[in-house]
Protein backbone atom coordinates (compact mmCIF):
# COMPACT_ATOMS: atom_id res chain seq x y z
CA UNK A 1 0.00 0.00 0.00
CA UNK A 2 1.16 3.22 -0.98
CA UNK A 3 0.55 5.74 1.70
CA UNK A 4 -0.67 8.86 1.45
CA UNK A 5 1.13 10.56 4.05
CA UNK A 6 4.48 9.57 1.96
CA UNK A 7 3.71 10.71 -0.76
CA UNK A 8 3.22 13.99 0.68
CA UNK A 9 6.27 14.48 1.85
CA UNK A 10 7.59 13.70 -1.74
CA UNK A 11 5.25 16.91 -2.68
CA UNK A 12 6.64 19.47 -0.21
CA UNK A 13 10.43 18.18 -1.10
CA UNK A 14 8.77 18.56 -4.89
CA UNK A 15 7.91 22.14 -4.23
CA UNK A 16 10.92 23.21 -2.28
CA UNK A 17 13.23 22.32 -5.46
CA UNK A 18 13.64 24.78 -8.58
CA UNK A 19 10.83 25.24 -10.64
CA UNK A 20 11.34 23.37 -14.19
CA UNK A 21 14.80 21.90 -13.61
CA UNK A 22 13.61 18.06 -13.10
CA UNK A 23 11.47 15.35 -13.66
CA UNK A 24 11.23 12.55 -10.32
CA UNK A 25 10.36 9.40 -10.31
CA UNK A 26 9.91 7.27 -7.25
CA UNK A 27 10.49 3.60 -7.78
CA UNK A 28 9.16 0.95 -4.85
CA UNK A 29 12.49 -1.34 -4.43
CA UNK A 30 11.86 -3.43 -1.42
CA UNK A 31 8.23 -3.87 -0.15
CA UNK A 32 6.26 -5.33 2.73
CA UNK A 33 3.66 -4.56 5.12
CA UNK A 34 5.43 -2.98 7.63
CA UNK A 35 8.10 -0.85 4.93
CA UNK A 36 8.80 0.75 2.11
CA UNK A 37 11.95 1.83 0.53
CA UNK A 38 11.62 4.45 -2.02
CA UNK A 39 14.50 5.92 -3.90
CA UNK A 40 13.67 9.08 -6.14
CA UNK A 41 16.28 9.69 -8.71
CA UNK A 42 15.82 13.31 -10.15
CA UNK A 43 16.31 13.85 -13.73
CA UNK A 44 17.72 16.83 -15.54
CA UNK A 45 16.15 18.44 -17.43
CA UNK A 46 16.68 22.28 -19.76
CA UNK A 47 15.20 25.07 -18.52
CA UNK A 48 14.83 27.84 -21.07
CA UNK A 49 14.66 31.51 -19.38
CA UNK A 50 12.51 34.45 -21.51
CA UNK A 51 12.65 37.79 -20.39
CA UNK A 52 15.23 40.03 -18.19
CA UNK A 53 17.02 39.19 -15.21
CA UNK A 54 19.00 41.87 -12.86
CA UNK A 55 21.36 38.59 -12.70
CA UNK A 56 22.44 37.74 -16.22
CA UNK A 57 22.44 33.73 -16.27
CA UNK A 58 22.44 31.46 -19.22
CA UNK A 59 19.65 30.80 -21.39
CA UNK A 60 19.98 27.25 -20.68
CA UNK A 61 20.53 25.97 -17.47
CA UNK A 62 21.19 22.16 -16.37
CA UNK A 63 20.10 21.09 -12.57
CA UNK A 64 20.96 17.75 -11.59
CA UNK A 65 19.35 16.14 -8.58
CA UNK A 66 19.13 13.17 -6.73
CA UNK A 67 17.46 12.38 -3.70
CA UNK A 68 16.68 8.76 -1.50
CA UNK A 69 13.97 8.90 0.88
CA UNK A 70 13.39 5.92 3.91
CA UNK A 71 9.92 5.61 4.67
CA UNK A 72 7.35 3.30 6.45
CA UNK A 73 4.42 1.95 4.72
CA UNK A 74 0.86 2.40 5.17
CA UNK A 75 0.49 0.73 8.46
CA UNK A 76 2.84 2.93 10.01
CA UNK A 77 2.60 6.16 8.20
CA UNK A 78 3.13 8.22 10.49
CA UNK A 79 6.51 7.09 11.15
CA UNK A 80 7.68 8.59 7.81
CA UNK A 81 10.89 10.19 8.20
CA UNK A 82 10.90 13.94 9.09
CA UNK A 83 10.97 16.30 6.06
CA UNK A 84 14.37 17.83 5.89
CA UNK A 85 14.83 21.44 7.39
CA UNK A 86 15.50 23.15 3.40
CA UNK A 87 12.08 21.67 3.00
CA UNK A 88 10.35 22.72 5.83
CA UNK A 89 12.04 26.89 5.37
CA UNK A 90 10.58 26.82 1.63
CA UNK A 91 6.85 26.98 4.23
CA UNK A 92 7.55 28.24 7.35
CA UNK A 93 5.85 31.83 7.56
CA UNK A 94 4.24 31.77 4.52
CA UNK A 95 0.30 31.94 3.05
CA UNK A 96 -0.41 28.90 1.60
CA UNK A 97 -3.89 28.24 -0.04
CA UNK A 98 -4.89 24.44 -0.09
CA UNK A 99 -7.58 23.54 -2.32
CA UNK A 100 -9.70 20.15 -1.80
CA UNK A 101 -8.29 20.06 1.76
CA UNK A 102 -11.60 18.41 3.18
CA UNK A 103 -9.79 14.55 2.52
CA UNK A 104 -7.33 12.19 0.87
CA UNK A 105 -4.13 13.61 -0.26
CA UNK A 106 -5.35 17.54 0.47
CA UNK A 107 -6.05 16.73 4.26
CA UNK A 108 -2.51 14.56 4.20
CA UNK A 109 -1.01 17.53 2.97
CA UNK A 110 -2.85 20.07 5.45
CA UNK A 111 -1.21 18.20 7.90
CA UNK A 112 1.82 18.44 6.63
CA UNK A 113 1.91 22.04 5.97
CA UNK A 114 1.20 22.36 9.41
CA UNK A 115 4.36 20.88 10.78
CA UNK A 116 6.35 23.34 8.66
CA UNK A 117 4.76 26.62 10.65
CA UNK A 118 3.37 28.37 7.51
CA UNK A 119 1.72 32.22 8.53
CA UNK A 120 -1.41 31.58 7.12
CA UNK A 121 -2.99 28.45 5.97
CA UNK A 122 -6.35 28.41 3.94
CA UNK A 123 -8.07 25.17 3.58
CA UNK A 124 -10.76 25.25 1.04
CA UNK A 125 -13.22 22.77 -0.16
CA UNK A 126 -17.01 21.47 -0.18
CA UNK A 127 -17.70 19.00 2.91
CA UNK A 128 -17.91 22.76 5.64
CA UNK A 129 -18.01 20.18 8.72
CA UNK A 130 -14.93 18.11 7.22
CA UNK A 131 -12.99 21.16 6.75
CA UNK A 132 -13.50 22.38 10.22
CA UNK A 133 -12.04 18.77 11.37
CA UNK A 134 -9.05 19.26 9.67
CA UNK A 135 -8.49 22.95 10.59
CA UNK A 136 -8.54 21.89 13.90
CA UNK A 137 -6.10 19.15 13.61
CA UNK A 138 -3.85 21.09 11.94
CA UNK A 139 -3.86 23.83 14.68
CA UNK A 140 -3.00 21.06 17.10
CA UNK A 141 -0.46 20.00 14.89
CA UNK A 142 0.88 22.96 14.95
CA UNK A 143 0.59 23.36 18.49
CA UNK A 144 1.99 20.21 19.74
CA UNK A 145 4.73 19.46 21.57
CA UNK A 146 5.26 16.42 20.57
CA UNK A 147 5.63 17.45 16.91
CA UNK A 148 7.37 14.34 16.01
CA UNK A 149 4.57 12.07 15.93
CA UNK A 150 3.40 13.95 12.67
CA UNK A 151 7.04 13.69 11.12
CA UNK A 152 8.08 16.72 12.16
CA UNK A 153 9.95 19.02 14.61
CA UNK A 154 8.64 22.58 15.47
CA UNK A 155 9.95 25.87 14.22
CA UNK A 156 9.77 27.17 17.41
CA UNK A 157 12.54 27.85 20.09
CA UNK A 158 11.17 28.78 22.89
CA UNK A 159 7.70 27.50 23.91
CA UNK A 160 6.63 25.05 21.25
CA UNK A 161 3.14 24.31 22.86
CA UNK A 162 2.17 27.87 21.12
CA UNK A 163 1.98 28.61 17.55
CA UNK A 164 1.58 32.01 15.45
CA UNK A 165 0.02 29.64 12.52
CA UNK A 166 -3.77 30.29 11.13
CA UNK A 167 -5.78 28.31 9.58
CA UNK A 168 -8.75 29.66 7.65
CA UNK A 169 -11.65 27.73 5.63
CA UNK A 170 -13.26 28.65 2.89
CA UNK A 171 -15.67 26.79 1.26
CA UNK A 172 -15.94 26.55 -2.49
CA UNK A 173 -17.51 24.10 -4.94
CA UNK A 174 -14.49 23.99 -7.73
CA UNK A 175 -17.61 23.15 -10.30
CA UNK A 176 -18.86 26.84 -9.85
CA UNK A 177 -16.72 29.85 -11.26
CA UNK A 178 -18.29 32.20 -9.46
CA UNK A 179 -17.84 29.81 -6.59
CA UNK A 180 -13.79 29.97 -7.50
CA UNK A 181 -13.72 33.70 -8.00
CA UNK A 182 -15.01 34.50 -4.50
CA UNK A 183 -11.79 31.78 -3.47
CA UNK A 184 -9.57 33.79 -4.93
CA UNK A 185 -11.16 37.05 -3.30
CA UNK A 186 -11.52 36.00 -0.13
CA UNK A 187 -7.92 34.01 0.06
CA UNK A 188 -6.16 38.03 -0.91
CA UNK A 189 -8.37 39.63 2.12
CA UNK A 190 -7.65 36.61 4.11
CA UNK A 191 -3.69 37.52 3.71
CA UNK A 192 -4.20 41.17 4.11
CA UNK A 193 -5.86 40.94 7.27
CA UNK A 194 -3.33 38.27 8.48
CA UNK A 195 -0.30 40.71 7.23
CA UNK A 196 -2.08 43.85 10.05
CA UNK A 197 0.40 43.51 12.95
CA UNK A 198 2.13 40.32 11.55
CA UNK A 199 5.70 41.52 11.51
CA UNK A 200 6.78 38.16 9.39
CA UNK A 201 3.94 38.28 7.16
CA UNK A 202 4.62 41.56 6.41
CA UNK A 203 8.21 40.70 5.45
CA UNK A 204 7.47 38.23 3.04
CA UNK A 205 4.64 39.70 1.11
CA UNK A 206 2.04 40.50 3.44
CA UNK A 207 -0.85 41.03 1.07
CA UNK A 208 -0.67 38.14 -0.98
CA UNK A 209 -0.63 34.38 -0.99
CA UNK A 210 2.74 33.19 -1.36
CA UNK A 211 2.10 29.70 -2.36
CA UNK A 212 -1.02 28.13 -4.51
CA UNK A 213 -1.18 24.59 -4.48
CA UNK A 214 -4.62 23.49 -6.98
CA UNK A 215 -5.16 19.93 -5.51
CA UNK A 216 -8.96 19.85 -6.05
CA UNK A 217 -10.42 17.76 -8.40
CA UNK A 218 -12.64 14.69 -9.94
CA UNK A 219 -12.04 12.07 -11.69
CA UNK A 220 -14.22 9.90 -13.97
CA UNK A 221 -15.30 5.77 -15.45
CA UNK A 222 -17.08 5.62 -18.78
CA UNK A 223 -16.49 5.10 -22.27
CA UNK A 224 -15.82 7.70 -24.55
CA UNK A 225 -19.51 6.81 -26.73
CA UNK A 226 -21.62 7.33 -23.58
CA UNK A 227 -20.08 10.33 -22.04
CA UNK A 228 -22.06 13.35 -22.40
CA UNK A 229 -20.01 16.37 -23.07
CA UNK A 230 -21.09 18.01 -19.93
CA UNK A 231 -19.47 15.37 -18.11
CA UNK A 232 -15.77 16.59 -20.17
CA UNK A 233 -16.79 19.93 -19.70
CA UNK A 234 -17.26 19.68 -16.03
CA UNK A 235 -14.16 17.80 -15.53
CA UNK A 236 -12.34 20.37 -17.19
CA UNK A 237 -13.47 23.62 -14.84
CA UNK A 238 -12.61 21.10 -12.11
CA UNK A 239 -9.02 19.82 -12.68
CA UNK A 240 -7.89 22.69 -15.12
CA UNK A 241 -10.17 25.57 -15.37
CA UNK A 242 -10.66 26.55 -11.16
CA UNK A 243 -6.65 25.90 -11.16
CA UNK A 244 -6.60 28.50 -13.89
CA UNK A 245 -8.84 31.05 -12.44
CA UNK A 246 -6.77 30.82 -9.09
CA UNK A 247 -3.65 31.40 -10.85
CA UNK A 248 -4.81 34.35 -13.01
CA UNK A 249 -6.15 36.26 -9.26
CA UNK A 250 -2.61 35.23 -7.06
CA UNK A 251 0.38 34.27 -10.03
CA UNK A 252 0.05 38.49 -10.38
CA UNK A 253 0.92 39.41 -6.83
CA UNK A 254 3.90 36.94 -7.19
CA UNK A 255 5.34 38.29 -9.90
CA UNK A 256 5.45 41.90 -8.18
CA UNK A 257 7.39 40.64 -5.37
CA UNK A 258 9.81 38.20 -7.13
CA UNK A 259 8.73 34.89 -5.08
CA UNK A 260 6.00 32.51 -5.08
CA UNK A 261 4.64 28.83 -5.79
CA UNK A 262 2.73 27.10 -7.43
CA UNK A 263 2.18 23.59 -7.07
CA UNK A 264 -0.75 21.78 -9.18
CA UNK A 265 -1.46 17.91 -8.39
CA UNK A 266 -2.14 16.31 -11.82
CA UNK A 267 -1.63 12.73 -12.28
CA UNK A 268 0.00 9.95 -14.67
CA UNK A 269 -2.85 9.90 -16.49
CA UNK A 270 -1.74 13.30 -18.12
CA UNK A 271 1.52 11.91 -18.91
CA UNK A 272 -0.55 8.51 -20.88
CA UNK A 273 -3.98 8.37 -21.37
CA UNK A 274 -5.79 4.78 -20.20
CA UNK A 275 -9.24 3.15 -21.49
CA UNK A 276 -12.50 4.51 -20.01
CA UNK A 277 -10.34 8.03 -18.41
CA UNK A 278 -11.21 10.13 -21.39
CA UNK A 279 -12.51 13.48 -19.66
CA UNK A 280 -10.32 12.91 -16.48
CA UNK A 281 -6.58 12.08 -19.26
CA UNK A 282 -8.40 15.41 -20.85
CA UNK A 283 -7.83 17.62 -18.12
CA UNK A 284 -4.96 16.63 -16.84
CA UNK A 285 -2.99 16.44 -20.13
CA UNK A 286 -4.12 20.46 -20.04
CA UNK A 287 -2.81 21.15 -16.75
CA UNK A 288 0.73 19.14 -17.60
CA UNK A 289 0.73 21.50 -20.85
CA UNK A 290 -0.32 24.85 -19.46
CA UNK A 291 1.93 24.39 -16.46
CA UNK A 292 4.82 23.67 -18.87
CA UNK A 293 4.23 27.08 -20.64
CA UNK A 294 3.45 29.16 -17.28
CA UNK A 295 6.74 27.99 -15.58
CA UNK A 296 8.92 29.33 -19.02
CA UNK A 297 7.27 32.78 -18.61
CA UNK A 298 7.45 33.12 -15.42
CA UNK A 299 11.10 31.79 -14.83
CA UNK A 300 12.59 35.12 -14.79
CA UNK A 301 10.54 35.72 -11.92
CA UNK A 302 11.65 34.02 -9.18
CA UNK A 303 8.20 32.15 -9.38
CA UNK A 304 8.31 28.59 -9.24
CA UNK A 305 5.81 26.19 -11.35
CA UNK A 306 5.32 22.12 -10.35
CA UNK A 307 3.44 19.76 -11.60
CA UNK A 308 3.16 16.48 -9.27
CA UNK A 309 1.59 13.43 -11.08
CA UNK A 310 1.29 11.14 -8.77
CA UNK A 311 -0.34 7.39 -9.72
CA UNK A 312 -2.85 5.35 -7.61
CA UNK A 313 -2.91 5.97 -4.16
CA UNK A 314 -5.74 5.20 -1.16
CA UNK A 315 -8.23 7.99 -1.44
CA UNK A 316 -11.87 8.50 -2.23
CA UNK A 317 -11.16 9.49 -5.97
CA UNK A 318 -12.80 6.65 -7.21
CA UNK A 319 -15.83 6.58 -5.29
CA UNK A 320 -16.43 10.53 -6.33
CA UNK A 321 -15.89 9.78 -9.97
CA UNK A 322 -18.63 10.35 -12.43
CA UNK A 323 -20.26 8.28 -14.95
CA UNK A 324 -21.06 9.14 -18.57
CA UNK A 325 -24.14 10.42 -17.61
CA UNK A 326 -23.03 12.35 -14.58
CA UNK A 327 -23.88 9.89 -12.07
CA UNK A 328 -21.81 9.27 -9.40
CA UNK A 329 -19.32 6.01 -9.90
CA UNK A 330 -19.79 5.09 -5.90
CA UNK A 331 -17.41 2.32 -5.84
CA UNK A 332 -14.03 2.04 -4.59
CA UNK A 333 -11.52 0.59 -7.32
CA UNK A 334 -9.64 -2.03 -6.67
CA UNK A 335 -5.98 -0.38 -8.02
CA UNK A 336 -7.19 2.56 -6.02
CA UNK A 337 -7.71 0.57 -3.06
CA UNK A 338 -4.33 -1.30 -3.04
CA UNK A 339 -2.53 1.89 -3.83
CA UNK A 340 -0.62 -0.25 -6.11
CA UNK A 341 1.46 2.74 -8.15
CA UNK A 342 4.56 3.44 -6.45
CA UNK A 343 5.12 6.21 -8.84
CA UNK A 344 5.35 10.14 -8.72
CA UNK A 345 6.36 12.04 -11.97
CA UNK A 346 7.30 15.72 -11.06
CA UNK A 347 8.15 18.57 -13.22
Amino acid sequence: MFSSLLLVHLLLLLGSLPSSSFQLSVNCLERSSNSARLATTSKSKFHCSFGKSSTPTPSIQHRPQSRTLVGMGASSSNSISNLNESTKSEYHQKSILLTGASRGLGKSLAHALSTCQPSLLILSGRDEKALKEVQQECLQIASSKQQSQWGSRSFSTDDSSTSTMRVEIVVCDLAERHSVEQLATISLQLAKQHSTGNSSSSRSGGNNIDILINNGGISSRSSFLTTDLTVDEKLMQVNFFSGVALAKKLVPGMVARGAGKVIWISSVQGKLGTPYRTSYAASKFAVQGYCESLRSELASSNVSVHVVSPGYIRTNLSLSAVMGDGSAYSKMDETTANGRWCCVLGS
